[in-house]
């Protein structure tokens, strides 16, 4: 039988560019999305997917990122101290970045997606998961820029959606390495043997030293630093994710593709944008060889 290709695609804002560009480089060269039968993606990893899962050329989804970042991390008007913003609002337009995905989807829904497509997001009001999913009838007529607005909705960052009666945020507060919720759909909804199943898992960086072992204060601005909290927290999920799945999985069915380092990029900050991309090209690089022994592994599509 065929195998099954699945490839999930982090959470992590502007960090997505590298892997959008890392997905680029791939198509380019393997013919990825002739291959995929599973699209899953978090927060800015759901902008990735669903853009795929549209058919559009991986260029473009670079190019979006590189068009649309200064604009969806444009600061709201506050008028009070500054040290006070993030304590009382959102840091961002929630509304801009609505009209701006909007552009991007138009009012495409779920249902029309051209490949199978699976986004995280969190129901704030009932503590669980929630999940999107192109193939089943109560999102069909779902306009997929309102998905991907909730699932982006990062605490802090932006607005939670309020959808069908659902208070629903950032889905990368539980699953932003989307892999193994696919996995499990993989299984169950679409009936394919745990053998048959591969996964290219893409991150958005790994970030290490991230706390002061010589802090003598640990409140949410100094030691624990909320910010960097939250990137902590996503981190390790999705580590912890991937570790979850190797333990499962034989080690020909799953391969993750991320950088690490130890300055934290912050989710928002637009300047690292092309450090990003340069990164993409460098793993990509060293990447090569082991991609072509995972796409060996299971019968072409093209």
């Amino acid at each position: 039988m065929a195998k099954f290709l699945i490839l999930s695609i982090d959470g992590g804002g502007i960090r997505g560019a590298f892997a959008a560009r890392l997905i680029e480089l791939i198509d380019h060269d393997f013919h990825l999305l002739k291959r995929v039968n599973l699209l899953a993606g978090t927060s800015t990893g759901s902008i990735i997917a669903s853009c795929l899962a549209l058919k559009f050329p991986p260029t473009r989804i670079v190019s979006l990122y590189r068009a649309a970042g200064k604009d969806i991390f444009a600061k709201q008007f506050f008028f009070g101290p500054r040290i006070l913003e993030k304590v009382l609002k959102s840091s961002y337009d929630k509304l801009r970045f609505k009209a701006i995905l909007r552009q991007v989807y138009g009012k495409t829904p779920l249902g029309l997606v051209q490949i199978p497509l699976l986004m995280p997001a969190t129901d704030l009001q009932k503590s669980q998961g929630f999940l999107f999913k192109s193939y089943e009838s109560e999102f069909a007529t779902l306009p997929i820029y309102e998905a991907v607005l909730a699932s982006c909705a990062a605490p802090t960052y932006f607005d939670p959606s309020l959808l069908h009666g659902k208070l629903l945020a950032d889905g990368g507060m539980w699953g932003n390495n989307p892999s193994i919720v696919a996995l499990g759909d993989a299984k169950f909804h679409f009936k394919v043997k745990e053998e048959d199943i591969m996964i290219l898992s893409v991150g958005t960086g790994h970030f290490t030293n991230g706390f002061d072992e010589n802090a003598t204060s640990w409140g949410l601005i100094n030691g624990w630093k909320i910010r960097n909290l939250t990137e902590f927290i996503s981190s390790l999920q999705s580590q912890a994710t991937y570790e979850t799945l190797s333990c499962i999985l034989k080690s020909e069915q799953i391969l993750r593709l991320n950088f690490s380092q130890d300055e934290l990029m912050l989710i928002d900050d637009f300047s690292n944008l092309e450090k990003l991309i340069a990164k993409a090209d460098v793993v990509y690089k060293n990447q090569k060889e082991a991609l072509a022994s995972f796409f060996d592994n299971f019968r072409s599509c093209d």
